[in-house]
């Protein structure tokens, strides 16, 4: 794992580096997995160093820039967030459409009410305009310049609260049987929530976008 550590506490943000620790160093270890509400599938644990001695040549990168390593890696730790949501919203909409089809009340399949429709179609609202920030952020790291992390900001807040409105929505499509978990759409409720969390919270997001606003 990479571990950013304090070398020099007298230059503050600029004495810590960066450095591989490889799972086999002495006093090395990792606590039990996590039981997360979501995105299970992605194991979370402590990380314990008891004495833990580094080698010299698994520094990585420049001695002091680990502050520096830590924005560059956390932006495109957000970035690479935003796609996966998206395709989250994709199959939560494939799901209730599916679903509102199947399902009939009162003799006609529930996608006929209007509550149904609006509900859909907010849900596709929010699914297309999420992929096209999206799109955004991959345009600018395909050019080549600096990352704008005013576009990532504004895609990582408006996915992260959005999309979770979105899911809570499909759950409401589904009624009861959105409650368990005989049907996925539960999962996407519960996956959600880390984009409002995970890699910088929402109201990071807006802080980060207040501050770059020219005004």
């Amino acid at each position: 794992c990479v571990v950013y550590a304090t070398v020099d506490k007298a230059k503050q943000h600029q004495g810590i580096t960066a450095f591989i620790v490889e799972k086999n160093f002495k006093g090395f270890s990792t606590g039990k997995p996590f039981h997360k509400m979501g995105v299970r599938a992605s194991a979370t644990s402590e990380v314990f160093l008891e004495d833990c001695e580094v080698p010299e040549e698994n520094v990585l990168g420049e001695v002091g820039m680990g502050f520096a390593y830590t924005h560059e890696t956390l932006s495109w730790d957000r970035s690479a967030l935003l796609a996966p949501f998206v395709g989250g919203l994709m199959f939560a909409l494939e799901q209730c459409g599916q679903y509102a089809t199947d399902r009939v009340q009162f003799g006609k399949p529930i996608k006929s009410f209007q509550a149904i429709q609006h509900k859909l179609a907010d849900i596709k609202v929010v699914m297309e305009a999420s992929r096209m920030a999206v799109y955004r952020v991959a345009h600018d790291k395909d050019s080549g310049q600096p990352l704008n992390h005013m576009h990532l900001s504004i895609a990582k807040a408006f996915m992260g609260d959005w999309g979770m409105k979105a899911a809570s929505e499909a759950v409401q499509i589904f009624g009861g049987y959105g409650y368990i978990h005989d049907y996925p759409i539960e999962k996407m409720l519960r996956d959600a929530k880390l984009a409002q969390i995970g890699g910088g919270t929402s109201e990071i997001q807006r802080f980060i976008i207040s501050r770059l606003m020219s005004f």
